[in-house]
């Protein structure tokens, strides 16, 4: 599956969808003001499948401390390149985290993929 998931998402189209489309544009402000009205002081943030850092960008430049996992490895080097995101490459179902070393999680894309409820219950920090 990792396979094919890097294939899908090495183009980009995630964050060309929530830039450029009304509902993925829609999409990205809600969540970025749900996020801010909940993450009022700063914070730890894990940010599992955000892709090139598209809310882990802003989130750093709040103040936030924000480590980003993804499957793709060109995310992962673009996301690495922004100031206070640090990154890494992993997969939701064995994060490379202890618990509760986040006081966030976002976990907005990995979830679409894993169907099976066994993964789903193994990505957690």
């Amino acid at each position: 599956m990792t396979t094919g998931l890097v294939r899908h998402y090495a183009d980009d189209a995630e964050n060309i969808r929530l830039a450029k489309s009304p509902h993925g544009r829609l999409e990205f402000l809600r969540t970025q003001e749900i996020l801010r009205r909940i993450l009022t002081t700063p914070a730890t943030v894990l940010d599992v499948g955000g892709g090139t850092a598209v809310h882990a960008e802003w989130l750093a430049r709040d103040g936030h401390t924000v480590h980003l996992i993804d499957v793709v490895p060109a995310h992962v080097d673009a996301a690495a390149m922004l100031p206070g995101v640090t990154a890494q490459l992993g997969d939701a179902r064995e994060l490379p985290v202890a618990d509760g070393s986040a006081a966030a999680v976002l976990m907005l894309g990995p979830l679409y993929h894993l169907i099976d409820l066994a993964a789903r219950a193994g990505a957690r920090p």
